[in-house]
């Protein structure tokens, strides 16, 4: 008896180290093929919410053509909700009359659009003399460039982070404010989002906040707004001429996955 009990623990004992050695062999690839299915499903609604967001591009460039020919509709960027299936996609479509232009803004300009993203006084005055040394200009007050600049323009906002001052989280800030489409000097305040806005010379959080509220209002109401805009600013607006737009659409699928698609139009 006492051999047979030796026989059979030493069977189980065997049992056990086979049991161990075969789990030691398929765990790492059960722990491979969970991160393979894991990868696979994050490719899958990474295509999923960039497919939604392709398409909600191209249904705000629908909005865009079926605008109404009276120009009572006022594209500003205030995103709309859309969904597609369990993905949700917000479409915004923004005039680039209401960003301030690289190429052709003052340096009053340039200069508060930086300090209203947070940049002090004379870090965000540089910033905007790096701009005009970019584009061969000069300004009165900024200091003698180091040496003879031909001047280029910017063909790209993306180019803004090259300059020195700009870093990434800076750049990230004013983005969406910054274009190089409308060759003008100037912004149209009826389209403008907050910092543009804060950007015009005077123009302070309350008072652009008012303007807001009240720009909303009249445009409830279907009425013109173009007498909210005070005389002071009259050197930096202007009307939009209605030409250049971009289609912006940022997808979130119901598992987190973020895609943001956009698309510029020149009409």
């Amino acid at each position: 008896m006492a051999d047979d009990d030796r026989q059979r623990g030493s069977i189980a004992i065997f049992a056990l180290w086979g049991v161990a050695l075969i789990f030691m062999l398929i765990a790492p690839v059960a722990f491979a093929t969970r991160g393979e299915l894991q990868i696979a499903r994050n490719a899958l609604a990474e295509t999923r919410a960039r497919l939604a967001a392709e398409a909600g591009t191209q249904l705000g460039l629908l909005r865009l053509l079926r605008r109404p020919d009276s120009g009572s509709v006022a594209f500003d960027g205030t995103p709309q909700p859309w969904q597609q299936g369990s993905t949700r996609v917000a479409i915004a479509i923004a005039d680039e009359a209401g960003k301030i232009d690289l190429n052709v803004a003052p340096l009053e300009l340039l200069a508060g659009l930086f300090e209203a993203v947070g940049a002090n006084h004379q870090a965000a005055g540089l910033i905007a003399c790096n701009i005009l040394d970019w584009r061969g200009d000069s300004g009165a007050d900024c200091p003698e460039p180091g040496g003879a600049h031909a001047g280029k323009r910017f063909v790209a906002p993306e180019q803004l982070a090259e300059l020195p001052g700009v870093d990434e989280p800076l750049y990230d800030r004013v983005a969406d404010d910054v274009t190089v489409a409308t060759g003008a000097s100037a912004i149209d305040p009826r389209v403008a989002p907050r910092t543009v806005l804060l950007a015009i010379p005077g123009a302070t959080p309350s008072l652009v906040d008012s303007f807001l509220e009240s720009r909303a209002m009249w445009r409830d109401l279907g009425a013109d707004d173009s007498s909210l805009i005070p005389s002071a600013a009259a050197p930096y607006v202007m009307a939009s001429p209605g030409r250049d737009y971009t289609v912006t659409a940022l997808a979130v699928t119901a598992d987190g996955a973020r895609y943001r698609a956009d698309l510029q139009v020149r009409l």
